[in-house]
C-alpha cells in the first residue's frame, strides 16, 4: 500500500511535466534549418563522472520493464499448468504491456468494474460487506473459484455466476476469509518497492531536467508514457491479488443438466467458455476485435487462450465490457499516454526527417483514438440505427436496382453468393462461428486499416527511442545540480 501511494504522487507530478511540449534547443526552426544556431551534440557517450548513453538506456528500459512486469496481476493458472507455462504466459502479457500498456490498462479498468458491481449484487442481496469484498470479487473474477458437480467437469465461475449459483440455491454461500485470500498472494514485494524507487527517482529526474532546461531523451518520454499507464493498472488493481496459484472448491448437489434446463430459454444457446456463460457474458466491441484478431493468428497456427471446453481457467486477456461513463475513463487515460508523446513535437533529432516522422507517428497515435471510437459508433450504434429506421426505402430501393440492371440470373447469384461468403469469413472467423462475434464489416475493415497504422506509429516511436541516441545535445549527459533545489552553506 505504501509503494502504491508513493506511485499515485507522484505519477500526478509526472502528468505535470509532460503537459506541454519540451524545445530542448532554443528555437526548434534553427534547429532544422540552421546549423549554425545549433548546440553542439554527441554520439555514444561513456560516463564515468556524469551520465553516459548506457545511463540513458538503461534508466528508461529498466522503468518500462518494471511498470510492464511487476504491477501484472495475472488470472489463476490450470492445475496442470507447470511453472514453466505459467512463466511464458507471465511473458506474454509482459510483452503485450510492454508494446501496448493502453490494452494492459484497459483489462483492469474492466475487472476493476465488475468487481465494484459484484460487490453490489451481494450487498443487494443481504450479504455483509466483509463476506463478500472486492477482493473476494476479483479472485472470482480471476478463476479463484471452481465448480464441482456430478456430471461434468470442474471449471472457474466469475463473481455473477458466483452469486447466482448461490441465490438459486446451488451451492452455499463460499464462506472464505479475505486473509486466505490475501494469503494467496505471492506477489514479490521486494520487486514492487524496488519498482517504486525506481519510478519515483525517474519521475523526480525528470523533474530535474524539465526544470533545468536540460535536454529529455525520447526515451525517458516514452517511459514517461508507460507510468502513466501503469498508474492506472496499478488503481485498479490495488484489491486484485497476485501471483495466486491455487483456487477455492465450490460444490453442488444439482447436475449441470437439471441448472441449464431450470435456466431455460436463456441458457439454451451453446456455450463459449462455459455453461454457465448464460448468467455473465456480455460481448462488446473490444472483445469482439480482440477475438477476430486472435484467430487470424490461430489461423497461423500461433494460439492463445485454453483450447479446452469447458476451460480451465480465464484467460488473462480477456477484457470485460467498459459500460457508461467508465469509457470516457479509459479514453481519458489513453489520450494521456497517447499525448506525452505529442509533448516530444519540438525535441532534437539527428535530421529533421526523423522529427517530421516523430511528430507524424505521435499524431497517428492520437488520431487512431479519435477514429477508433469513431469507427466502433458508426459500426455498432450508429448504422444498426439508420438501417433500422430506413430498411424500408432500402428495400424499395434494391427492387428498382434488380428490375434497371438486368443481369444473368447464374452469375447474379455466383457473385453474391461469393461476396457473401468472403464477407461472413471476415466477419465472423471463429471456428464454432459463434453469432456473438460477428463484426459489422463498416467497423471491422476500417478497424484493421486503423490498427495498421497504429502499429507502425508505436514501432517508429521505439526505434526513434534508440536512433537519437547517436546523435545528442551535450545537454542530455548533463547532471541535475540538486544543489540549486535545496538550501547549502
Amino acid at each position: 500500500m505504501f509503494s502504491q501511494c508513493l506511485f499515485l504522487a507522484y505519477v500526478f507530478l509526472q502528468l505535470f511535466i509532460v503537459c506541454e511540449a519540451q524545445p530542448t534547443d532554443g528555437n526548434a526552426t534553427s534547429v532544422i534549418v540552421d546549423a549554425i544556431n545549433t548546440p553542439p551534440k554527441r554520439g555514444w557517450t561513456s560516463g564515468p563522472n556524469g551520465r553516459g548513453t548506457i545511463d540513458i538506456i538503461y534508466s528508461c528500459g529498466i522503468t518500462m520493464f518494471l511498470c510492464s512486469w511487476s504491477v501484472l496481476c495475472l488470472n489463476v493458472p490450470a492445475e496442470e499448468d507447470s511453472p514453466f507455462r505459467v512463466f511464458r504466459r507471465r511473458v506474454y502479457v509482459t510483452a503485450l504491456a510492454f508494446l501496448g500498456p493502453e490494452f494492459l490498462f484497459q483489462i483492469a479498468l474492466g475487472q476493476l468494474i465488475s468487481a465494484r458491481n459484484s460487490v453490489q449484487q451481494f450487498r443487494n442481496s443481504g450479504r455483509k460487506e466483509e463476506e463478500w469484498t472486492m477482493t473476494h470479487a476479483f479472485y472470482a473474477d480471476m478463476g479463484g473459484f471452481k465448480l464441482y458437480s456430478k456430471d461434468f467437469p470442474p471449471f472457474p465461475v466469475d463473481a455473477k455466476q458466483v452469486h447466482y449459483l448461490w441465490t438459486e440455491g446451488y451451492i452455499e454461500f463460499p464462506a472464505v476469509d479475505r486473509e486466505e485470500i490475501r494469503d494467496k498472494n505471492k506477489v514479490d514485494g521486494l520487486l514492487r518497492i524496488f519498482t517504486t524507487i525506481q519510478i519515483v527517482w525517474f519521475v523526480v529526474d525528470m523533474a530535474g531536467r524539465r526544470a533545468q532546461n536540460l535536454t529529455i531523451t525520447c526515451g525517458e518520454l516514452t517511459a514517461a508514457a508507460f507510468i502513466v499507464c501503469s498508474f492506472g493498472t496499478v488503481l485498479c488493481w490495488r484489491h486484485k491479488p497476485a501471483d495466486v496459484t491455487t483456487s477455492v472448491a465450490i460444490t453442488t448437489n444439482a447436475t449441470m443438466a437439471e441448472i441449464i434446463c431450470k435456466a431455460g430459454d436463456r441458457a439454451a444457446a451453446p456455450y463459449s467458455r462455459t455453461p454457465l456463460d448464460f448468467v455473465s457474458r456480455k460481448e462488446w466491441p473490444w472483445s469482439i476485435y480482440w477475438s477476430n484478431w486472435i484467430n487470424i493468428l490461430r489461423c497461423l497456427g500461433i494460439k492463445f487462450g485454453p483450447q479446452v471446453r469447458p476451460v480451465d481457467r480465464f484467460e488473462n486477456t480477456h477484457s470485460l465490457e467498459l459500460p457508461g461513463n467508465s469509457k470516457w475513463i479509459f479514453f481519458g487515460v489513453t489520450a494521456a499516454y497517447s499525448g506525452v508523446f505529442v509533448a516530444g513535437w519540438n525535441y532534437s533529432f539527428p535530421t529533421s526527417t526523423e522529427l517530421l516522422l516523430w511528430r507524424a507517428a505521435a499524431s497517428t497515435m492520437c488520431a487512431c483514438l479519435v477514429t477508433y471510437w469513431l469507427v466502433t459508433e458508426f459500426g455498432f450504434v450508429w448504422w444498426p440505427w439508420l438501417e433500422k429506421k430506413f430498411r424500408g426505402a432500402a428495400q424499395n430501393a434494391t427492387e428498382v436496382e434488380k428490375v434497371t440492371e438486368p443481369l444473368s440470373l447464374v452469375e447474379s447469384e455466383w457473385r453474391t453468393s461469393k461476396l457473401r461468403y468472403a464477407a461472413a469469413c471476415v466477419r465472423n472467423n471463429t471456428v464454432s462461428q459463434d453469432p456473438q462475434f460477428n463484426v459489422p464489416l463498416k467497423a471491422m475493415l476500417p478497424i484493421y486499416v486503423v490498427g495498421v497504422f497504429y502499429c507502425h506509429a508505436r514501432t517508429y516511436l521505439f526505434i526513434a527511442d534508440i536512433i537519437q541516441l547517436r546523435s545528442l545535445p551535450a545537454s542530455a549527459y548533463d547532471t541535475v545540480d540538486w544543489s540549486k533545489f535545496f538550501p547549502h552553506f
